[in-house]
């Protein structure tokens, strides 16, 4: 049997090739996917489009993000491999609707306009349609063997697991040995968190603790390193990274590390979707939230990308719990149209926003984080450090929405009207928001 590979293909990319045995395959919430392939030379690609169009002079850099610069970019790589139009035929899938805000649609139908950009440039182009699964309100993958040039759209977790009477919850004395036998986040930044959140420490005495952890130390070096802080400029000490990176930057390398470490103890059958997915949605949740409080005004933007990070911390905890219930989980969100929470409650006994708010407490984390931590799910049950709450559940949403395919997730959006309001943002604004978020951090074959 001949091995095939499958690469994912991340939101606001595309990829294109010949004669090769690979799988492409794309994560699809409310972006839209697009494949296109030749049968008679064996020639194909998948573009992952993120939105409709470039908003202003926006695009320049990431023309492949857009369904109106990227497919055209598809198509003319396809051509210079040896391709034609005539030759070519197309696949379209996701698109979802994002959902009912307060008892009214967002209004964007960001995945709907994309697609139908795609259907009018492959018109243009006589490129034939041969297959279209688009709207919904849940996630699909589309996958393209390159070998053959068959794809494949189906639900992201199919139902593929035990009945619901088969499965037994852990009891709370299983998840307290689990706290205890995972390795916690190092009480060294813990301790950084602290000082971060307190913004009574200066960077010299944050560094000064850092020091002390010399494997903390390491890995904060190799993060600054890396492309979502620096890339282009070589770091070697922790002196180079503040003069270099600044004191902020240094400080969220610092957390971001730390827990880097503690997701790492997840595996892909679980919650996450591929290695390093529950990484990945938190450094991109942090991201965003800090891009929302710095655009709102509503919160400090290193207390919200903390806050980011630490958001799902409980389901490290649980995600040993979660293997081979997850597509039981999807399916009662699906048929049942249950929360996130209740799915997650009626299979464990418990849930993530439960167990994180045990750690927080454990662990001795502000009352603003621990409350993001327990109610980013259901903001209005926040009792304080609502904006906070707010801008997380905002960014949380919007990172599950458009960067599907890191991690088991399913957002209601039923509060997001009240939290648009709250934070002084409008549907039209969402657009915008999600442009400016830097697309290459979330990239996981990187």
């Amino acid at each position: 049997m001949i091995y095939q590979k499958t690469e994912h293909i991340a939101a606001g990319c595309l990829k294109a090739d010949k004669n090769i045995s690979s799988i492409y395959q794309a994560y699809l919430g409310t972006c839209l996917g697009v494949v296109l392939y030749d049968r008679t030379l064996n020639i194909g690609g998948m573009i992952h489009v993120l939105l409709p169009e470039p908003l202003g002079s926006m695009g320049a850099d990431f023309p492949e993000k857009y369904a109106f610069t990227g497919i055209p970019m598809l198509i003319d790589q396809l051509i210079s491999l040896g391709s034609s139009c005539k030759n070519l035929k197309a696949v379209i899938a996701g698109g979802a609707l994002v959902g009912p805000v307060s008892q009214q649609d967002i209004g964007l139908d960001i995945g709907g306009r994309s697609a139908d950009i795609a259907r009018i440039i492959l018109q243009n182009k006589n490129i034939d349609i041969i297959k279209s699964e688009t709207g919904g309100f849940f996630t699909c993958t589309l996958e393209l063997n390159m070998a053959t040039g068959e794809t494949n759209i189906n639900p992201a977790w199919e139902d593929v697991c035990k009945s619901q009477n088969e499965i037994i919850p852990p009891t709370l004395d299983d998840i307290h040995k689990t706290i205890k036998n995972i390795k916690p986040i190092p009480q060294t930044a813990l301790k950084i968190f602290r000082m971060f959140q307190d913004e009574k420490s200066g960077i010299t005495d944050i560094t000064r603790t850092l020091a002390q952890d010399q494997v903390l130390s390491g890995q904060t070096l190799k993060l600054c390193n890396s492309a979502m802080f620096s890339g282009s400029v070589k770091i070697e000490t922790l002196k180079d990274a503040v003069l270099l990176l600044g004191e902020d930057t240094l400080i969220k390398s610092v957390i971001t590390a730390a827990v880097n470490t503690y997701y790492d103890q997840t595996g892909t059958s679980g919650y996450s979707l591929c290695r390093g997915g529950l990484f990945f949605h938190a450094v991109g949740v942090a991201i965003m939230a800090e891009n929302l409080a710095k655009r709102t005004g509503k919160a400090l933007g290193k207390k919200a990308y903390t806050a980011g990070l630490l958001h799902d911390i409980g389901k490290v905890i649980l995600d040993q719990y979660i293997s081979d219930r997850a597509p039981l989980l999807f399916r009662n969100l699906s048929i049942e149209s249950q929360s996130f929470l209740n799915s997650e409650k009626k299979l464990l006994g418990v849930t993530h926003c439960d167990v994180g708010a045990f750690l927080a407490k454990k662990w001795n984390f502000s009352k603003g984080l621990s409350q993001v931590i327990q109610h980013h799910h259901q903001p209005e049950k926040a009792k304080e450090n609502k904006n906070l709450v707010y801008i997380v559940y905002l960014a949380d949403l919007l990172i599950e929405k458009f960067h599907t395919g890191n991690d088991l997730e399913k957002m209601q959006t039923q509060s997001i009207g009240h939290v648009l309001d709250h934070l002084g943002l409008t549907p039209a604004d969402i657009p915008e928001i999600i442009d400016a978020f830097p697309i290459n951090i979330m990239n996981t074959n990187e």
